[in-house]
């Protein structure tokens, strides 16, 4: 078909120049990818409504959004690359937190608030709609405190951002960064502050950077690596093939011959 030839495309030509540098790294992601993606097809459920159809669920988003990125790249757009991994690492965040706080059932919290946050978002919802949210809370067994008001608050912890954390969330504050220190990455907040920028598209420094340097470069790399290694390792590690360690060894070594690099500019 016409309109998926290359010369359609909008793609960076000059910014997919600069990837001739970088054809280890290009090579490595996409192994890792296609371990990953091939590790959750082993952990593909039916049933999305429990804790391994939830789990499934965000994993299979982390890579596909890794794909993604992965054609992104390819095509140059670096700033596109930059706002998906934005959502991967939120994804990555979110899975951590549920597999590792399995005795207080966040997934169906996740899961319900998925579901009701378009409803309740609405001004006018639908009876039908109020009604099966009602079935939902029933079926799964969801504690009262989450769907209504508590005292002190403007509103439910299901129409917080993040509400589904509530049992975990002591001082109650519903932000990603909370949401950052609560799965013990609290670094993790500061890149997905940077790459908001992107995602928001406001900065005027962005705009006049073409994201060619090396420093750019490797930071949008080691983001999609970390992420997608975070996912095998909490989530499919069994699942994973041999090839699996080779490319740990390759991540390891990735990792420091940039921190090499990065110290090197400061001696």
């Amino acid at each position: 078909m016409d309109f998926l030839d290359k010369d359609n495309l909008y793609g960076n030509s000059y910014n997919a120049c600069s990837l001739c540098e970088y054809t280890k790294e290009l090579d490595f992601l996409k192994r890792l990818i296609n371990i990953a993606d091939n590790a959750i097809q082993q952990k593909e459920t039916v049933y999305p409504w429990t804790f391994e159809g939830v789990c499934y669920s965000i994993a299979k988003t982390i890579v596909d959004y890794s794909k993604m990125a992965y054609d992104n790249i390819l095509l140059g757009h670096f700033h596109a690359v930059n706002m998906i991994n934005r959502s991967v690492l939120e994804n990555g965040i979110f899975l951590d937190i549920i597999i590792n706080n399995y005795e207080h059932e966040l997934w169906k919290y996740y899961w319900i608030h998925s579901c009701a946050t378009p409803i309740l978002k609405s001004k006018t919802p639908k009876q039908s709609d109020l009604e099966m949210l009602q079935n939902m809370y029933k079926e799964l067994n969801i504690s009262d405190d989450f769907c209504i008001t508590q005292n002190g608050r403007y509103r439910a912890y299901i129409e917080e951002p993040y509400g589904w954390t509530y049992k975990i969330n002591k001082d109650k504050k519903f932000t990603f960064k909370r949401i950052c220190k609560l799965a013990k990455s609290p670094t993790e907040y500061l890149g997905f502050q940077m790459m908001s920028e992107y995602s928001h598209g406001t900065s005027f420094c962005l705009k006049l950077h073409s994201s060619v340097f090396y420093c750019d470069m490797m930071n949008m790399f080691i983001n999609m690596y970390i992420n997608l290694y975070r996912m095998i390792t909490l989530y499919c590690w069994d699942s994973a093939d041999d090839d699996f360690d080779e490319v740990a060894e390759e991540l390891e070594y990735i990792f420091y011959r940039y921190v090499e690099h990065e110290e090197g500019l400061w001696e």
